[in-house]
């Protein structure tokens, strides 16, 4: 018994007669009567009585029917299903950011998918820092990082979504807030809420590194692993610390932002995927992310 046999035992069942049932399916009376015929002996049963007057449907053809509609509609879901999940409209998708990147524009590309694309499911994964991120694309954990360039791995492919600077964070009754930019050296000595030095982010690295090129090493009070609470200790009065720009869109009551003078050092945050593990619902995911970059540019 195959698909097609069935397909031509629907159509004599619903004529109950071989010739209008062969102009339906497109095949000659003959090549008809023998499907059927082999179709017969393949279940073991007789689903037509036929007679030169009229055809008729057995019991077992009768039973047989539903079943075979069912089987025919079960055959055609499940091609749609597979042609969905070759075209990337179907599927998982597992997606890991860090926190600083929900103040971008990815928000605005989730939206924007979850419209285009409701079938898909996506599987997220905050305050991922960048070479945990590196390690998931490689090892197959995930299909799209939302990371902080620079990536050494060749095979980490890269779209960037934002770009920002690095600001000084402050406690709104600090002195320095009276600045309009923020000289780096002014902050040698000053207390410092920050990531850990064993941190190995580019956003931690960048941090340091701009404090060390002014004089001085960070004199950390108070450790933090996400810049949420990184912004809530600073409008805590606990420190100062240095964060990307976006962090102003946290909006956290007591913290001041000011740029820091001189030379601004750029923060990039960018969609990552690996290069040689092709996946339809990444591409079409990455198909959305750069219509909506067009779309804001």
């Amino acid at each position: 018994m195959d698909i097609r046999q069935l397909r031509y035992f629907l159509a004599v069942a619903r004529e109950l007669h071989f010739g209008r049932a062969a102009e339906r399916v497109h095949i000659a009376q003959s090549p008809l009567s023998r499907q059927i015929k082999q179709l017969e002996e393949s279940l073991g049963v007789t689903l037509f009585r036929r007679s030169k007057r009229k055809v008729e449907l057995t019991e077992a053809g009768r039973a047989l029917m539903a079943d075979a509609q069912s089987i025919l509609d079960a055959t055609e879901q499940a091609r749609r299903t597979a042609l969905n999940a070759q075209a990337g409209m179907i599927g998982r998708l597992r997606i890991a950011f860090t926190n600083s990147s929900v103040y971008t524009v990815l928000p605005r590309i989730f939206f924007e998918f979850r419209r285009s694309h409701p079938q898909v499911e996506l599987v997220l994964r905050d305050s991922a820092l960048t070479p945990v991120q590196v390690d998931g694309l490689i090892s197959g954990q995930l299909d799209i990082g939302v990371l902080r360039p620079p990536v050494s791995n060749a095979a980490i492919g890269l779209l960037t979504i934002a770009r920002e600077e690095l600001v000084v964070a402050l406690p709104e009754n600090h002195p320095l807030t009276a600045c309009e930019q923020v000289d780096m050296r002014s902050l040698a000595g000053e207390a410092f809420v920050a990531f850990p030095r064993s941190v190995d982010s580019s956003l931690a690295t960048l941090m340091h590194r701009t404090c060390l090129d002014a004089g001085f090493q960070m004199r950390i009070v108070q450790e933090v692993r996400d810049l949420p609470t990184m912004v809530m200790l600073v409008a805590g009065g606990i420190g100062v610390s240095l964060v990307p720009s976006s962090a102003r869109s946290m909006g956290v009551r007591g913290a001041v932002f000011r740029p820091i003078a001189g030379e601004r050092r750029p923060l990039e945050i960018a969609l990552g995927w690996n290069r040689d593990a092709p996946s339809a619902v990444r591409d079409r995911f990455m198909e959305v992310a750069r219509a909506v970059l067009q779309a804001e540019a």
